[in-house]
């Protein structure tokens, strides 16, 4: 009942004892009894009357730092807990941690849902986080401008400086939501060479939504690599756990242990990295364009060793 009123404001007894599914006597009967344990709760009778709580008052978590706090609210239900039938007890912790926490920190609270997401889709390998992640970290928490230099294709770099709105980790990677001049877009940290954080600040636009950007751009973006290469048995089953492949279909396999499998990643770099990891115990059949680069690859690491014993 604390926390209907803590988060929705003044209710009438019949209200709670529905919401509750309590008796309205019930609900009087602890009116009372929170009043006696120093609760600043109060009726008012008449029309438009009701219980609640005095203005401002919240139940408190002591001990909870702003940092803590930013921490915690970054967690998003795991998909795990949605396929084991807890999704929604989970969500109604937190409804309830945010409910408890001081006012100061309802509004990390708000912050942290437009600042960072963590997409559930897979984890980023350790080793793989960029280096200066932390500094984007500490640019979107505090809306401080970022230079940059960006990395195309074929070598070509480009030095930006953007307003960051917003840091995404979905699979294997993190992505910058950002602020370029009049248009928001979003980079791929892999394609980012160096970031220095500026001391100047920018302003964040009232009506900007980061989960519902990020949203509308994953919509939008015709993510599905497909390739048919022939595996390994043994590192089959390795990419079967691996977060960022798909396996589509596979054969039974033939006498020599090799399966014919049709894999899905996000992109064609995806594709490269993972196949080109596993060294001899893949091989691409198609599309020609991956078999070729896959090969080019593999020469050249080939001519680095020539002449050696």
């Amino acid at each position: 009942m604390m926390l209907l009123l803590q988060n929705r404001g003044k209710h009438t007894a019949e209200e709670l004892s529905k919401e509750l599914e309590v008796s309205v006597r019930t609900i009087y009967r602890d009116v009372t009894a929170l009043s006696l344990a120093g609760v600043p709760i109060y009726t008012d009778r008449g029309v438009g009357g009701g219980i609640q709580l005095i203005e401002d008052y919240r139940t408190s978590l002591t001990g909870l730092s702003e940092q803590e706090v930013q921490a915690l609210f970054m967690l998003s239900v795991p998909a795990a807990m949605n396929s084991l039938g807890i999704g929604e007890e989970m969500q109604r912790a937190m409804l309830k941690l945010s409910a408890s926490l001081p006012t100061r920190l309802q509004t990390t609270h708000t912050a942290v849902r437009q600042r960072i997401i963590i997409d559930s889709k897979g984890q980023l390998e350790k080793d793989r986080t960029p280096s200066f992640l932390s500094l984007l970290y500490r640019a979107v928490w505090e809306d401080r401008c970022v230079r940059m230099v960006v990395e195309y294709s074929f070598g070509y770099r480009v030095e930006r400086v953007v307003a960051p709105l917003g840091l995404v980790s979905r699979g294997e990677s993190w992505y910058l939501i950002c602020r370029v001049e009049a248009h928001t877009k979003v980079f791929s940290l892999g394609n980012i060479v160096s970031v220095e954080v500026l001391d100047e600040p920018f302003t964040r636009q009232e009506d900007f939504d980061l989960t519902n950007f990020w949203r509308n751009w994953i919509e939008s973006q015709d993510f599905g690599y497909l390739c048919t290469v022939n595996i390994r048995h043994d590192v089959l089953e390795a990419i079967k756990k691996h977060t960022s492949v798909e396996v589509v279909s596979e054969d039974g396999g033939d006498a020599q242990g090799w399966h014919r499998c049709v894999l899905k990643f996000e992109w064609e770099t995806h594709a490269l990295k993972t196949i080109l990891g596993y060294g001899n115990a893949v091989v691409v059949v198609e599309p020609l364009a991956l078999q070729r680069t896959v090969r080019d690859y593999a020469e050249q690491i080939l001519n680095n060793y020539e002449g050696m014993d």
